[in-house]
């Protein structure tokens, strides 16, 4: 008896020693193909990191045509705008926006310091020949008729928001049409709730270049506010590329401001002495 059972017992172990390493193998290929896809996967966060990475340049100049359209009234007004731009270090910047048509408010500017914390603004009227410095509670407020507030003529600050994938999708008011992450934004702390104007935004990123085709702005009652789409995008070095028109629709003022780029350069030479309050007060701003 003990003879005859010994077979079986063997066969039985090797049995189950088989099927073990068959549930192992199977495990460990389940966990290998798992790490290459979540390899693969971006979060919210890292793509807007990697935008922040392919998309910054040293300096920026560009020259726009501005078109603000009434939507009610069907009026229009144009106006000629330059700007200037220039990486400082650490991860900080300095922006110049002038005004230099119409003529009733040619020579006003918007001075930005991007600082590890809050941004510094200040805007400068030639009439009373003042650098007024805007208020955080007042970046909310629209700039200069605009579509556009101080706030979003601030730069991206990833590390005040959170960002989450909500899915893919093609956007198509771009040719070729692009497949995009859509992600969302919301404030990720105290202060920033606070200051911003929005809940939320919901953002198109391309998902070859991680250029921002479409934004969509809502309120503090999560009602939408605000879309600004971007068109005509062009690699102007590089990993660099930038849209040569933008639309800022306002659906609650029934108005638009449409931006049309007509001359921009990159990684140009600005000198540091542009971003101060002397080079705006001496007029050379508008030279």
């Amino acid at each position: 008896m003990s003879v005859s059972k010994r077979p079986v017992i063997w066969a039985e172990t090797e049995f189950f020693k088989l099927c073990f390493r068959f549930v192992l193998l199977v495990v460990l290929v389940a966990g290998f193909m798992c790490s290459v896809s979540m390899a693969g996967d971006l979060t919210g966060r890292q793509v807007m990191e990697k935008q922040e990475e392919l998309q910054k340049a040293d300096t920026e100049y560009g020259e726009e045509v501005m078109l603000l359209v009434d939507e009610k009234s069907g009026s229009k007004e144009k106006r000629q705008v330059k700007r200037y731009a220039k990486d400082v270090g650490d991860d900080l910047n300095r922006y110049l926006l002038v005004f230099l048509k119409p003529a009733d408010i040619r020579g006003t500017a918007l001075l930005t310091h991007e600082n590890a914390d809050a941004d510094d603004q200040w805007l400068y009227m030639p009439a009373v020949k003042k650098m007024q410095r805007i208020a955080q509670g007042s970046k909310k407020s629209y700039f200069m008729g605009t579509d556009f507030t101080y706030e979003d003529m601030e730069p991206e600050d990833i590390e005040n928001f959170n960002y989450t994938i909500l899915k893919e999708e093609t956007v198509d008011h771009v040719d070729p049409a692009k497949e995009c992450y859509v992600i969302e934004s919301v404030p990720a702390n105290k202060e920033k709730k606070r200051a911003t104007a929005y809940s939320k935004r919901i953002m198109w990123v391309d998902k070859e270049t991680f250029s921002t085709l479409k934004v969509e702005f809502y309120d503090r009652r999560k009602r939408l506010l605000k879309t600004q789409k971007s068109f005509e995008f062009e690699n102007v070095t590089g990993t660099v590329y930038r849209p040569k028109k933008t639309i800022m629709d306002n659906h609650n003022k029934n108005h638009k401001t449409l931006s049309l780029v007509t001359k921009r350069t990159l990684n140009e030479p600005i000198e540091d002495s542009v971003f101060t309050e002397r080079f705006i007060m001496t007029g050379k701003h508008i030279e």
